[in-house]
């Protein structure tokens, strides 16, 4: 039998970059709304070209890591064979 893709264990492993990229949707979000530094075309351009561009990195980097944890051998547990 087969598991499904991305459990609840694979899930609980990822868990961890949740945190990182939570930070970074509220720091564009915050600074979308409010921006202390005032408006500067090429300043905000940089500000939100950073933080969403690592977004991407990061959500990239976790579907992959989760992808090599699933074709991983060490980490399947078959549950048809108890």
């Amino acid at each position: 039998m087969s598991r499904r893709a991305f459990d609840a264990e694979i899930g609980l492993d990822l868990t961890v970059n949740l945190i990182p990229f939570a930070i970074m949707a509220f720091f564009v979000a915050i600074f979308a709304v409010f921006n202390p530094w005032g408006f500067d075309p090429l300043q905000s351009a940089i500000q939100f070209a950073i933080l969403i561009v690592t977004m991407g990195v990061l959500a990239v980097v976790t579907y992959i890591a989760a992808r090599a944890i699933e074709t991983d051998d060490r980490t399947r547990h078959d549950t048809s064979e108890s």
